[in-house]
């Protein structure tokens, strides 16, 4: 039986993945892979979408990296179910270097689900 994440190690990850030290949101993000199996599919919607906003705005490149691979790890252990990745649209192209383009191209699929949705 897999064991799941105590909420409080959930929130120290939540504001690990939202630190202003891109040095801990990284870690933090790393840290996903290897908690995957700790994840409910709620657990995994909410750190999608937190990953999300948090890449929209990262200035780190390699920080960026280690988010975009969060979500496509996420991604591949089917955790992200209908979570708003809409803020990845956002990231300009000057932005997106060659080792963020693969796990964008994972993550194509939940963005245009998304946009059919758009309102307002």
């Amino acid at each position: 039986m897999t064991m799941r994440i105590e909420r409080k190690h959930l929130v120290t990850l939540i504001n690990e993945l939202t630190s202003p030290d891109p040095r801990v949101r990284s870690s933090a993000s790393d840290r996903i892979q290897d908690w995957m199996d700790t994840f409910s599919s709620g657990d995994g919607r909410l750190l999608s979408e937190i990953l999300a906003m948090a890449a929209s705005c990262e200035p780190d490149r390699e920080c960026l990296e280690a988010q975009l691979h969060a979500l496509s790890e996420l991604d591949t252990a089917e955790k992200i179910g209908d979570a708003d990745l809409s803020p990845l649209k956002s990231i300009p192209a000057e932005r997106l270097h060659v080792e963020h383009r693969d796990y964008m191209d994972d993550l194509v699929p939940y963005l245009e689900a998304d946009s059919g949705d758009a309102t307002g």
